[in-house]
């Protein structure tokens, strides 16, 4: 069983081949036309909060921390012998 939203715009492929006599019926046309019809059933009007997203523990990368502190004394040992040369 399809969902409302597909019965509903099956009608309006329907109802849009038979006033189109012959011509083609696009489906962005067929979806934009139902969109305008389409009335949401049940609890549309009741707007439903987010729930607040539990944080969870952040996993500890030593290869990450590392490469940086490598790096980072690469950057000032460059900087160092950058200035005794001059």
């Amino acid at each position: 069983m399809a969902n409302a939203w597909r019965e509903h715009v099956k009608k309006t492929m329907v109802k849009m081949k038979a006033e189109a006599k012959g011509e083609t019926v696009m489906l962005k046309d067929v979806l934009k036309e139902a969109g305008k019809t389409y009335k949401k059933s049940g609890d549309a009007g009741v707007k439903h909060h987010k729930t607040a997203k539990r944080k969870s523990a952040k996993r500890k990368s030593s290869k990450k921390k590392s490469s940086k502190k490598k790096t980072a004394k690469r950057k000032s040992a460059k900087r160092k012998s950058h200035k005794k040369k001059h």
